[in-house]
């Protein structure tokens, strides 16, 4: 290459780990929104909690994936949070308490724990069609 080439020639940016976990995260909530009612989880807020959980489970796989730590993992969330539930980003105080209710609660780790299971198994399996288990799981609330 030459040296205007160098200087002057395009330069692939490299996406930070943050900021590529959430661009997955944005591409599997898409797919998760397929099979789910948003209405239905509009009215009933314990189906809301259900739905944040299942997606903090698959932050916290791509957070171990990427490397990123608690502050960067919570990031990640409060993002999504705001994003997807128009949390605004001053209420989260709460989030510490709705992060402690996903540990305390067997629904909700179950939750979290088959959102991590359908993350990979989406993101490194290519099952197109895992994502649709939320939809499944949340009938049965």
């Amino acid at each position: 290459m030459s040296l205007l080439g160098r200087l002057f020639g395009k330069h692939a940016h490299k996406q930070t780990p943050v900021a590529e976990v959430r661009q997955l995260i944005d591409r599997f909530t898409t797919a998760t929104h397929a099979g789910v009612d948003a209405e239905d989880i509009g009215r009933y807020p314990h189906k809301q909690r259900m739905v944040m959980a299942f997606h903090f489970g698959a932050i916290e796989y791509l957070a171990q994936q990427h490397q990123l730590d608690e502050t960067e993992t919570l990031g990640v969330f409060v993002m999504f949070l705001d994003k997807y539930f128009n949390l605004p980003v001053t209420e989260t105080g709460s989030i510490s308490e709705l992060l402690g209710g996903f540990e305390s609660s067997a629904d909700m780790q179950k939750y979290r724990e088959a959102g991590l299971d359908v993350f990979r198994r989406w993101h490194e399996q290519n099952e197109r069609r895992a994502p649709l288990q939320l939809g499944e799981m949340l009938q049965n609330v």
